[in-house]
């Protein structure tokens, strides 16, 4: 994990867990799915629009790997994402980013990717 994505890298907050999550998906997005990740995100609807669009993308491009699994994984990212977003009462943020986070990672594993762990 670079220090930009790492949990106790220099961003903090709901705004640097969104970058964690731009960041992760900008390391392997474009080339694989083709989808344009910005440099930067300025929120949570940005952040589930864009985990949306990779979720989307990956449902018509024949993938490596583990296809499936990614593919289920990014829905489910999207689907958390979309939650977060929402801004329930009962929703917690920082919880359902984390896991958009570890769905992004997970969908990049199963694509065969190499995502470095940091403890």
């Amino acid at each position: 994990m670079s220090v930009g994505i790492a949990p106790g890298g220099p961003h903090t907050g709901l705004g640097g867990l969104c970058e964690d999550i731009r960041g992760a998906l900008a390391g392997w997005v474009p080339g694989m799915l083709g989808v344009h990740v910005h440099r930067s995100v300025s929120g949570l609807a940005e952040v589930a629009r864009l985990v949306g669009a990779v979720a989307d993308a990956a449902e018509v491009t024949v993938l490596p790997g583990d296809g499936a699994n990614a593919r289920a994984e990014l829905h489910t990212a999207a689907a958390r994402s979309s939650t977060a977003a929402a801004g329930r009462a009962a929703t917690d943020v920082r919880v359902e980013l984390a896991a958009v986070r570890a769905g992004c990672r997970r969908a990049a594993v199963a694509l065969g990717l190499r995502v470095p762990v940091t403890f």
